[in-house]
């Protein structure tokens, strides 16, 4: 068993049960994504016009996405939405979040938006699988905007941080899970957020059904079905 999971003080997993599903004490910090949150709690004391949040699929963007909506006045969008009729209403919001920028990225219209919310004194946040240097950007004037903004890159959460995750889901669920079974998942599953809200899931849900303790002899069978 690591050692991050030996240390993994008791008080704390009775304490998970009252942590929101989607509040700030619910993003767990650890060095994959201790930049970010530090930007997160210097809000609204940004002395930057924005910030690009790059990390791989499963690694929080999203949660980010809406914590930043939450303690900013903002808005969460995807880039494919952006539409140069919208961008006036956007202009009502403190910081623009825009997800998924690598995705059928609309570049003049991003660029026009990024022209409004500058004037406007309003802060955006952009978030990507992959860097600004890989975007392949055919505007010039967009890629030396992107580029101005501070970059963050976050990665996919380390054990600490996975157990963390995984029991607060589990609490969640009003189940107390032993470590050991944390133990075995860790070392058995793909590493994101989204693998262990699916693994929760159907772990709870076939123990439910078969009116079974979730312990390690009964998550060994039921990976070997999934």
């Amino acid at each position: 068993m690591s050692a991050s999971l030996n240390n993994l003080d008791k008080q704390l997993i009775l304490d998970l049960r009252s942590i929101p599903s989607m509040g700030r004490a619910d993003y767990f910090v650890s060095k994959s994504n201790n930049e970010i949150i530090s930007w997160l709690d210097k809000w609204p004391k940004w002395l930057i016009f924005g910030l690009f949040l790059s990390g791989p699929s499963g690694s929080g963007k999203t949660h980010i996405a809406n914590l930043l909506k939450q303690s900013s006045n903002g808005i969460v969008i995807n880039n494919a939405d952006i539409k140069k009729k919208n961008i006036i209403n956007l202009l009502d919001f403190d910081c623009v979040i825009i997800e998924d920028v690598d995705y059928a990225l609309s570049e003049n219209s991003l660029l026009h938006l990024f022209n409004f919310l500058q004037e406007n004194n309003s802060k955006i946040m952009l978030t990507s699988k992959i860097s600004i240097n890989k975007l392949n950007l055919k505007l010039p004037d967009l890629q030396s905007r992107l580029l101005s903004l501070s970059q963050v890159n976050i990665g996919l959460p380390d054990d600490h941080l996975l157990s963390r995750v995984i029991i607060k889901q589990f609490f969640d669920k009003g189940v107390k899970i032993d470590i050991e079974v944390v133990d075995y998942l860790i070392k058995r599953m793909d590493r994101s957020f989204k693998s262990v809200e699916n693994l929760v899931t159907k772990i709870n849900y076939k123990a439910m059904e078969k009116s079974k303790k979730i312990t390690v002899p009964f998550v060994r069978e039921l990976l070997k079905e999934l």
